[in-house]
């Protein structure tokens, strides 16, 4: 709550630019509390870097996104598009079969072979996806369309994360007693309304019509993330854990930059050089928002059911702290 506040006081006291001056010197402040915090024991001789893993997965998700974020200006339709597009996802399906092949890969995506872990990382995609495009957008259609400034815009977003900390609690919780699934798919189901609710009102230019969506977001996002996150841990075994939060953690900010380039392509869509986008090329980005998290929630109803036994086995992990 206190960070997009924080960012619109320094946009409209310096530039928008100073966020991330801003963020440098929170980097080095955590980087020095985990050298004098940390355990600094000697560790294991760590595993040989999987150089070609890395090299393979950055190539493909560079030609995927910059097709995307391109597609405006060389046309959905042209040569350079497609050929880059699909140039991307081959290259990504190369790199999870050249991770299958390694002893000791960037990412293990052998773990994808299991059918809860691919719910967790499908929603995952879905989650990360539109919240990341929510706080983009919906800062920049308060501040173009409604005529904020940058700390009012900031304020107005913030009936959205109002008691987001304290459903992150109940939410882990109710997930501990009755697995991942029912949270997630309420709080996916919940979301896709509120975006659509957004969707809809945004033609009004009128934030009290937006508020109820704004205030069901508060509800239904942690309900996404925490029973995903609690579901995670309680889907693997212990010694499987670091690689099975690195795996879902690289598909969450794939997620994350995919939703900001596409969301990005709706709004700028038909919108003529110079010009502002309009509260209709906001609804056109609300609405992708709410079908993405939608088939987020499709994920969950069909890839989260747990087989005889599993709960038992869930319940003899222990829930991490987030």
């Amino acid at each position: 709550m206190i960070g997009p506040v924080l960012a619109g006081l320094m946009t409209e006291a310096f530039s928008w630019r100073a966020m991330f001056a801003l963020q440098m010197l929170v980097a080095i402040g955590l980087v020095a509390l985990g050298w004098l915090r940390v355990d600094n024991r000697p560790a294991p001789p760590p595993e040989r870097f999987d150089s070609t893993g890395f090299c393979v997965l950055a190539a493909g998700l560079i030609a995927l996104l910059v097709s995307l974020m391109q597609a405006l200006t060389w046309g959905w339709d042209s040569p350079a598009t497609i050929a880059l597009f699909a140039a991307g996802l081959a290259v990504l399906g190369s790199f999870g079969a050249i991770e299958l092949r390694r002893s000791h890969p960037l990412l293990d995506v052998s773990l994808l072979g299991r059918r809860r872990m691919r719910g967790i990382a499908l929603a995952m995609f879905a989650a990360q996806f539109t919240v990341n495009g929510y706080f983009i957008y919906m800062a920049t259609y308060l501040q173009h369309v409604l005529g904020h400034g940058a700390l009012l815009a900031a304020v107005a977003m913030l009936p959205a994360m109002l008691i987001a900390p304290l459903m992150n609690i109940v939410t882990g919780r109710v997930t501990d007693r009755i697995g991942p699934r029912t949270p997630a798919i309420l709080g996916f189901t919940g979301t896709a309304v509120a975006y659509a609710w957004i969707a809809i009102t945004l033609d009004d230019d009128s934030y009290l019509a937006l508020l109820p969506g704004l205030l069901l977001l508060s509800v239904t996002n942690a309900p996404m993330f925490t029973s995903l996150l609690t579901g995670l841990s309680n889907a693997v075994s212990a010694s499987e854990r670091g690689d099975a939060n690195a795996l879902v953690l690289t598909v969450r900010w794939v997620g994350a930059a995919t939703g900001t380039a596409v969301l990005g392509v709706a709004v700028q869509n038909g919108v003529s050089a110079g010009q502002l986008p309009g509260a209709s090329a906001y609804s056109d980005a609300f609405w992708i928002e709410a079908a993405v998290v939608a088939l987020g929630a499709l994920a969950c109803v069909v890839l989260l059911r747990e087989r005889s036994g599993e709960r038992r086995l869930a319940h003899r992990h222990t829930r991490p702290h987030f």
